[in-house]
């Protein structure tokens, strides 16, 4: 039924665009690498405790190339094109598979989408909202440049009835810095495919933290590549689910040359019959000595009809290697809620300790906004 919905999306929206001769190439190569793929199942290891299905149950998608779903705030002047108006030269391409067909959907049905080039040796502040403005599917990419020496401090705000298929290439070039905050708070109708591409040269750093708080089917896809040396990706993320909500994430970081650096740190809280999955996973090519890894996954289930699961993987192929993984699923600490009981804070506050302080462990300060959507 969905592969019927999108082919029918795909005519028409091809029938009615007026655009460059590159970019319709592109959108039919795409259509054709997903004819052949088919949609993700339980078989593909990035969607096992996903239901796509769920996807048929939404809106259509959209068939109109519409703007202004997002909104650029910056204090300095830079150059924001859309990519409907550039040349060919401009787009990044990346890789995809049966886990990450969404991108040849995103590709193929493409509504809107920016290019952004952050210029050598200067500091630039962004803040990008993505909006709803129908009710109808949308189709974002995003391709941001960080040029050497440069330093950018990202935040990213999505609309909380969004029903969006992201695709966000960043590339960080050499000594460049790059901090990026992301904020998902959505509605038990909603839904949002995101798949991320960053691309780190030499001694390049990258620093991410995200809010994950629910939605109808929430499924994050985010590969990192080390290019250069010295290289350095930490990323921290903080996700809660509530009802019958649905959060997926999954993160690859590629050590391809030595003396790199990951750390992964993930909290989940799940209640009600809600799930979250987590994967993060590392492989360290061969000859990339020097690198090192860290993952840490921990988990609190509030319910005993809430799902979670939680994976940590490393590949190693070489021997010069500093690497730490762990993974927990559990309940909120009966010997520390007895403790705090003991001092007189009644239970559902003490409970409330107990989740903001497990999930201040990620460097995710906005706790309260988990809490209030919590059912102790």
């Amino acid at each position: 039924m969905l592969l019927n919905l999108i082919d029918t999306a795909f005519q028409k929206l091809t029938k009615s665009l007026s655009e460059s001769d590159w970019l319709q190439e592109k959108r039919q190569k795409a259509f054709e690498n997903f004819q052949k793929t088919g949609l993700p199942n339980r078989k593909s290891e990035l969607w096992k405790y996903t239901n796509v299905r769920k996807l048929e149950q939404l809106p259509e998608l959209q068939t109109q190339f519409h703007s202004n779903f997002y909104e650029i705030t910056c204090e300095s002047e830079i150059e924001v094109y859309n990519l409907k108006d550039l040349n060919s030269k401009h787009w990044q391409e990346i890789q995809s598979d049966t886990n990450r067909v969404f991108a040849e959907i995103n590709t193929a049905m493409l509504n809107d989408g920016f290019h952004i080039v952050i210029p050598a040796n200067t500091k630039v502040k962004l803040k990008i909202d993505y909006h709803q403005t129908s009710k109808n599917w949308q189709n974002i990419r995003s391709q941001i440049v960080v040029e050497e020496n440069a330093s950018l401090e990202l935040q990213e705000n999505y609309a909380t009835n969004c029903l969006m298929n992201h695709v966000a290439v960043l590339h960080v070039g050499i000594n460049a810095t790059v901090n990026i905050n992301s904020k998902k708070h959505l509605a038990e109708n909603s839904a949002l495919l995101h798949y991320s591409v960053i691309n780190c040269q030499e001694n390049a750093e990258v620093k991410q933290s995200y809010v994950n708080h629910n939605g109808g089917l929430s499924h994050f896809i985010q590969d990192v590549n080390f290019n250069g040396e010295y290289g350095r990706f930490y990323s921290a993320s903080a996700n809660m689910t509530s009802d019958s909500c649905e959060i997926n994430e999954n993160l690859l970081v590629n050590h391809l040359v030595g003396n790199s650096k990951s750390e992964i740190i993930k909290r989940s809280i799940a209640s009600d019959k809600s799930q979250v999955s987590v994967n993060a996973k590392a492989i360290v090519a061969k000859g990339a000595d020097g690198s090192e890894i860290s993952q840490s996954l921990k988990n609190i289930l509030l319910s005993d009809t809430a799902n979670i699961y939680s994976r940590p993987e490393l590949e190693i192929n070489t021997d010069d290697v500093i690497a730490a993984h762990g993974s927990t699923v559990g309940q909120l600490n009966e010997v520390s809620l007895n403790y705090l009981r003991s001092r007189g804070i009644p239970k559902i506050e003490a409970q409330k300790i107990l989740i903001k302080s497990f999930l201040q462990e990620a460097n995710i300060f906005e706790a309260e906004d988990f809490l209030d959507g919590i059912e102790l």
